[in-house]
Order: structure tokens, then C-alpha cells, then sequence
């Protein structure tokens, strides 16, 4: 579910009861890689997920945020190819300089990320990682 503006009250939420901390997430990745374990209370976030169908369109959410994102996680083949989500994390890094931004490793090129060459991602992780692993990845940020 994406709207065309960056409005809390219209995302996707994942809700937790362990803390009462609660992030802001945009994700750009297809929802099977967003592990169905991540809405269980025992991993201690409240998450707003979004999820944005094209650059163009993530781009255009993210300038008309009054307050951006906590985190920011891109699949890698998102875009098409990795070089399209390097494209695009070189364009919120001039916007956003400190948001944290977390990689989908390629599935094509698995063991080697193209944003984490480019010094365009703080954290890669798997094509596939499960909820323990994106968590804690979400953790090292808040």
C-alpha cells in the first residue's frame, strides 16, 4: 500500500508491545522479503512500513517528509538492478546525509553489494534474511 504522501496514519503497521520505542521505517523491497515474523511482539519495535513502487515515486515521498524516515531499507534489485538502487541512495544521501540506510544484498550477486561499494548503505544483509536479522540490524540504528 503506498500513498502518495509520507503520512503515518496511512501505512502498513507493524505493531510491538516490548518497547515503547517506535522508528519510522520506508522499505523499498518486494513484501516476501519482509518476513511475516516481524510483526510478533517479542522483537521490540513499532514499525511503519511503506512501500514505494519506483524510484521516482520513493523520491518524491521522501522530499515531501516534514520529518524523515528513522531507517531507510533498499533491496538492491528493487529498481530493476543494483545500480539503480545506487542511483537512487546517492540522491537520499545528498537529501538525508545521517539517515541510515540498510541493504537487501542482490539475489544476482549475492556476497557482494554494490550500494556497500559505493559507501551508499551503513548495513547490508541477505536477499532473504528473517526477522531476527533485520531487527537487529533496525536495532543498531535506534
Amino acid at each position: 500500500m503506498l500513498q502518495s504522501n509520507f503520512e503515518i496514519a496511512s501505512a502498513f503497521p507493524i505493531v510491538t508491545e516490548a518497547y515503547s520505542q517506535e522508528i519510522t521505517v520506508l522499505v523499498l523491497a518486494d513484501w516476501d522479503h519482509l518476513p511475516s515474523g516481524l510483526t510478533q511482539s517479542e522483537q521490540g519495535f513499532h514499525m511503519w512500513l511503506l512501500r514505494a513502487d519506483h524510484a521516482e515515486r520513493a523520491l518524491s515521498i521522501l522530499q515531501r517528509c516534514q520529518t524523515p524516515p528513522d531507517v531507510l531499507i533498499v533491496d538492491e534489485d528493487y529498481f530493476g538492478f543494483p545500480e539503480d538502487a545506487a542511483d537512487f541512495c546517492a540522491q537520499i544521501r545528498r537529501m538525508h546525509r545521517e539517515l541510515p540506510i540498510i541493504a537487501f544484498e542482490s539475489e544476482m550477486m549475492e556476497g557482494e553489494s554494490v550500494l556497500l561499494s559505493l559507501g551508499l548503505c551503513n548495513k547490508t544483509l541477505p536477499p532473504m534474511a528473517d526477522a531476527g536479522t533485520i531487527t537487529g540490524a533496525l536495532a543498531s540504528f535506534v
